[in-house]
């Protein structure tokens, strides 16, 4: 991995913790009752789940991430813009975190364990793959600007155009993953 790609992956890691980390300390400041009526995130799954609704719903979402990331990379600002974006979704995990362990208690630290860690990492893999190509983009784009330099734009798209089939690649992974290995976990942990 190039050494600009690596420092993409330790900013995109730093946002995401830290909005996790925020999304955590920050629930401590909500009401509890607001919490608890956010729970219907949490609700179990029964046989008449459709998975093909699902997955077709959670695919298009990852490709309404994936264009918007890819289309902020193409802007000045689109690195501060993405930024955002992966710092929202840590809060978000985060604000997960707490409802499992308000909702469940101490069985709320398996069901983070057995649903939210590997439905995390398979929901985060396609946004962090586009989210690499993008910033850097948006960075070289602000560099271009500031420095009367010039992008050679065939290898940028080409460029791009392989982070983008990765990325629907991946999110095609993440949504059949998500309907199947995830939901069977969490009936799993329903079960206790």
């Amino acid at each position: 991995m190039k050494q600009n790609y690596k420092n993409q992956m330790i900013f995109i890691l730093i946002l995401l913790i830290g909005g996790i980390l925020i999304g955590i300390f920050g629930s401590k400041l909500l009401d509890m009752e607001v919490l608890n009526k956010l729970d219907v995130i949490l609700i179990p799954m029964n046989d008449s789940y459709d998975l093909y609704s699902t997955f077709i719903f959670q695919f298009v979402l990852q490709v309404i991430y994936i264009f918007i990331i890819l289309i902020l990379g193409t802007s000045l600002l689109g690195s501060v813009l993405i930024a955002f974006i992966i710092f929202t979704k840590g809060f978000q995990i985060g604000l997960t975190c707490m409802m499992f362990i308000y909702t469940y208690e101490l069985k709320g630290i398996l069901g983070i364990i057995l649903t939210l860690i590997p439905q995390v990492f398979i929901d985060m893999l396609p946004i962090i793959i586009i989210s690499l190509f993008s910033i850097e983009m948006s960075n070289r784009i602000l560099f271009t600007c500031l420095n009367n330099h010039r992008i050679k734009l065939e290898n940028e798209l080409n460029q791009g155009l392989n982070y983008l089939i990765y990325s629907f690649i991946s999110a095609l992974i993440s949504s059949f993953l998500k309907v199947t290995l995830i939901v069977m976990l969490i009936r799993f942990f329903n079960q206790f």
